[in-house]
C-alpha cells in the first residue's frame, strides 16, 4: 500500500518506508489522498470521528493549496463567488434525475 502520510508519520511508524515525492507525482497524491479522507468521512461511525476526518480533509486542501500556490484568501473569495451565484449546501436539497428516457 502507497499512500501520502503527514510530515510526522514515519516518527510513529519507523518500520514503514518512506520516500519524498517528486513533483511531478505530488498532484496525484494529494487527489488521491483527499478522495481517501472523504471516504473515510463518509464511513465514520459518530461525530468524534467525524470531526477528526473533517479535519483531515481541511488538512490536504490546505496543503493542496499551498502546493498549487493559491492564496487562501482567493481561495475563499471564489467559494464566496460561487455559493452567492450557485446557493450553498445548507438547505441540503437532493436532486433526483430520472434517467428513462422513455
Amino acid at each position: 500500500m502507497k499512500k501520502l502520510v503527514r510530515n510526522k508519520i514515519p516518527r510513529f511508524a519507523p518500520n514503514a518506508k518512506y520516500r519524498k515525492l517528486s513533483s511531478d507525482e505530488i498532484e496525484g497524491a494529494l487527489k488521491d489522498k483527499i478522495v481517501e479522507e472523504a471516504l473515510e468521512v463518509k464511513a465514520a461511525p459518530n461525530n468524534q470521528n467525524l470531526i477528526e476526518e473533517l479535519g483531515d480533509v481541511y488538512s490536504v486542501l490546505e496543503a493542496f493549496l499551498d502546493y498549487k500556490k493559491i492564496d487562501k484568501q482567493f481561495f475563499l473569495k471564489k467559494v464566496a463567488e460561487k455559493n452567492r451565484e450557485k446557493g450553498t449546501f445548507s438547505e441540503y436539497i437532493l436532486m433526483e434525475i430520472n434517467n428513462n428516457h422513455n
